[in-house]
Parts: C-alpha cells; sequence; structure tokens
C-alpha cells in the first residue's frame, strides 16, 4: 500500500490563539473528521467548513490520486528526467517550487549539484501525534508563491520537450496533461494560502 496524504491550508494566527493541547485534535478533525464520521469521504478539490462553523481551514484534495503519495512520486520522477532539457530560469523555478510537492522532505536537494532550497521544511513542537508530511509556515508558503508566479505563465512550455524526451513514462504520471494538472493544483493550493496569509499542512493518512 501506498503512503495517502491529506493536504490542509489553515490559519495559522488562528491555530496559534488556541492552546496548544487543542491544536493537534482541531488539524486531525479538519483532515479526517470527526472520530465517529465513519463516512468522512470527501469529493477531489476544495472543501470547505460549514459557514456556521470558524473558517480557518480548507481541506484540498488532489485530482484522480485518491490522496496516494504515488503521484506526486512520479510527478518528480517525470521532473527528474525532464528538468535537463529546460532552460535554467523555469527550471530553476520549479525546482523551488516543486520541492515540497515533488520530493518530501527536500532529498532532492541533495541529488542536484547547486541546489539549495528556498524554503526549508518546517517543524512545530506542538504535533508529536500528528503524522506531518509537509508543514510550510505563511512566509514560506509566501516564498512558493513567488516562484509559482515564475512558473505558471510559461508551464504549458514543457509539453514540446515533455513528448519528445520522456517516450516512455511509467508510473502514474505518464503524459504532459497529468504532470501539468499536479503542478497547477499545486499552484492553486500555494495561492490560495499565499492570498490568506496561510499555512500548508499535509498529513499521512
Amino acid at each position: 500500500m501506498g503512503v495517502c496524504m491529506e493536504v490542509l491550508i489553515v490559519d495559522w494566527a488562528h491555530l496559534e490563539s488556541v492552546p496548544a493541547g487543542q491544536r493537534e485534535d482541531l488539524v486531525r478533525e479538519a483532515a479526517f473528521g470527526p472520530d465517529d464520521a465513519y463516512d468522512y469521504i470527501l469529493p477531489p478539490g476544495w472543501t470547505w467548513p460549514d459557514p456556521a462553523e470558524a473558517r480557518w481551514w480548507a481541506r484540498y484534495e488532489f485530482l484522480d490520486t485518491m490522496t496516494s503519495y504515488k503521484a506526486h512520486f512520479w510527478a518528480g520522477e517525470r521532473w527528474d528526467e525532464l528538468r535537463a532539457f529546460v532552460d535554467a530560469p523555469l527550471r530553476d523555478a520549479l525546482d523551488q517550487f516543486s520541492a515540497p510537492l515533488f520530493w518530501d522532505g527536500y532529498t532532492y536537494a541533495s541529488e542536484v549539484s547547486g541546489f539549495s532550497p528556498a524554503v526549508e521544511p518546517g517543524a512545530c513542537d506542538w504535533t508529536s501525534r500528528l503524522d506531518v508530511m509537509l508543514w510550510l509556515l505563511p512566509e514560506e508558503v509566501a516564498v512558493l508563491h513567488h516562484f509559482w508566479g515564475h512558473v505558471e505563465p510559461h508551464l504549458g512550455s514543457l509539453r514540446e520537450p515533455f513528448d519528445r524526451h520522456l517516450t516512455e513514462p511509467i508510473g502514474w504520471i505518464q503524459d504532459f496533461p497529468s504532470f501539468s494538472r499536479l503542478v497547477s493544483e499545486w499552484g492553486d493550493v500555494v495561492s490560495q494560502a499565499a492570498r490568506r496569509d496561510w499555512a500548508v499542512i499535509g498529513l499521512r493518512s
């Protein structure tokens, strides 16, 4: 079985205002529903809390991934194969923007000569009971949003080198539309969080 990930954007200021002992339960319920909600199966895309509840979070499920991290892994494999055929400015921007999406733990940083991630993995001292895969504070989200501004206008230009050089891709991401969609979805997550000055959390499910 593969690793599954639930992605939240959260109002960091709101979470900080809550007693530390209550925060993990709030985040867990936002991601997975109440303990007694056995049928807490949400559709892909965005899910926002009921209007009557405090709107301090939103949940995003990537399309066509069934919350599995395999799609992220294989998108990273495709980018590893593709990046040598991409001009340096776009390659560098996508390296930075995609690091939290493709390479959990930023293992890619040690594999690419000269690559130093602008956003380092965040740490939090109150997540002892949460299985956290991704933790980006609002200031880190803002940095990623900056790189997305450089990637988004040129993402379509990657279709030609993808189709030309990746002739026999395997795994979950086998064509440019699936690769582009995952990157664009991550762009939406980062953008939605950045415009609210929120954080991003990825939990292992």
